[in-house]
């Protein structure tokens, strides 16, 4: 096999992992990068005394990071070091109730009796067993999967997998046929805000998501989410991947990427990292002419705390009241919710140096709309109160103690990361921008051009993501494109 040439641009995890690749193949890679660090969402945030993961921070789904390593002759967990969350996450309901997620089924179960009864309980194994079976054959069949075309998804081996799970029913809808309890329904159907979606709006094949938290766990990476992306550049670098960082790229064209600064390279192939929508309308000039739906934003407020918070875990998740109202007001109505549903990390419980004694790093997440309706300065306002207002009355929080606090909203999403619409999840991930209505992984407007990361196949999250970089990987091996 002959060396080629290639060009990634954006130094996300998804075109890290496919630039390791590329290299390990014995392929001269470079990779642009707009920013001063790499990693993309997944980039550290420094506040004050403490350290953040900027965006993503559990670590589920550990197949496709163990892949990756295992494919360039590594092992994960030699430069990964892991360590397993339990609980997986402290839920905190409105009404005062609380539940400890774990792994551990049988305590699971006894726990839901406690919170939502007999009949819910009772039916936790089945449901698991569902959503694993599920999960075996949703990954290697439809994640897994390029498609050229509808028959690589209609197949019949591939309607009876879809028809025998029912992997297109909502899954809002089949959760709730399942649990009577409130408490029980929102606590296996949120997982879907992961991708920016509602549950009443999902199909059935997202409940992966829960099994991924319940039936395999979630992990904390020594060095947190950025410990994985500094770990994936040393390889690459090792390989010979030359990375440079404030390189902002001015358009592809054919085979040439052209900086801003006027430079221009060639290459064999180019890989866009960037969000693949401003990829093709601002890079390539090439804009889709198909009209694409966006997950929702978040807004992150990353605090410097003074004091302890003894009843936040690692991973924390609050419900508002009425669960359901704030999920048309996000989704339906793209109005910021009243009353949040919202995610609080403190990664200090599992890695002592992100924080100085005395202190802790509080991350908290809140699903806002993106910019197709912007939040007003005074809604991000009251929004904030609101948050910190639930924090101060169920686990104490004190706003003496808030030493330091930074923001990154839907705006930051869009002029840091040129994620269109500030979508912090990329586009969306309803039933007709998923699998084969997905955008897919190469340009047909410029054969040289292929995508990688979450707005393509197979989707958003950092497990999706690194399938990306292998589906990208085999797309190119398969065309020809990395062939003598």
């Amino acid at each position: 096999m002959s060396q080629k040439s290639i060009v990634v641009v954006g130094a996300g995890l998804g075109g890290l992992a496919l630039a390791l690749r590329l290299a390990h193949r014995g392929h001269r890679v470079t990779v642009l990068e707009k920013n001063d660090e790499v990693g993309g969402r997944a980039r550290p945030v420094q506040v004050g005394d403490c350290r953040f993961d900027g965006g993503p921070t559990l670590l589920m789904m550990l197949d496709p990071f163990r892949k990756l390593f295992a494919d360039v002759g590594e092992r994960f967990e030699d430069h990964v070091p892991i360590r397993r969350c339990d609980p997986t996450y402290r839920v905190f309901y409105a009404d005062g109730n609380r539940i400890d997620a774990t792994t551990d089924a049988s305590a699971m179960r006894e726990r839901l009796r406690a919170l939502a009864g007999d009949r819910d309980a009772d039916a936790y194994p089945g449901f698991l067993d569902e959503i694993g079976r599920l999960y075996h054959e949703a990954v290697p069949h439809f994640v897994r999967k390029n498609y050229r075309t509808l028959g690589d998804f209609a197949s019949i081996p591939q309607l009876r997998r879809v028809l025998g799970h029912r992997m297109l029913g909502k899954l809002g809808r089949r959760v709730h046929a399942r649990f009577m309890s409130e408490h029980a329904r929102m606590l296996f159907s949120f997982q879907t805000m992961y991708l920016g979606l509602s549950p009443f709006q999902a199909p059935w094949v997202y409940a992966t998501l829960a099994y991924m938290e319940y039936g395999e766990g979630v992990y904390y990476p020594q060095g947190g989410i950025a410990g994985i992306v500094e770990a994936v550049t040393r390889l690459a670098i090792a390989r010979g991947v030359v990375v440079r960082t404030g390189c902002p790229v001015r358009s592809i064209v054919g085979d040439s990427v052209e900086l801003e600064s006027g430079e221009r390279l060639q290459a064999d192939a180019i890989v866009a990292n960037a969000d693949m929508p401003y990829a093709q309308r601002e890079l390539a000039g090439t804009p889709t002419k198909r009209k694409l739906r966006y997950s929702c934003s978040a807004q992150l407020l990353y605090i410097d705390y003074e004091g302890e918070l003894e009843e936040l875990q690692h991973h924390n998740v609050f419900f508002g009241a009425d669960f359901r109202a704030n999920l048309d007001a996000l989704f339906g109505r793209l109005r910021v919710p009243k009353d949040p549903a919202f995610y609080a990390c403190v990664s200090k419980r599992s890695d002592s140096t992100v924080a100085p004694d005395g202190r802790l790093n509080l991350l908290l997440l809140v699903p806002v709309p993106n910019l197709d309706r912007p939040m007003t300065s005074a809604e991000e306002s009251e929004l904030e109160r609101e948050v910190l207002g639930r924090l101060r009355r169920e686990v104490g929080l004190d706003p003496a103690g808030v030493r330091e606090i930074a923001r990154r909203g839907p705006r930051e999403w869009q002029g840091e990361l040129n994620l269109d619409r500030g979508a912090a999840f990329g586009i969306g991930h309803d039933l007709f921008q998923s699998a084969f209505m997905r955008p897919q992984n190469r340009s047909r407007e410029n054969p040289s051009l292929f995508f990688v990361g979450a707005s393509t196949v197979p989707g958003n999250g950092m497990p999706m993501v690194l399938i990306s970089a292998e589906l990208a990987e085999r797309r190119m091996l398969e065309e020809g494109v990395l062939a003598s």
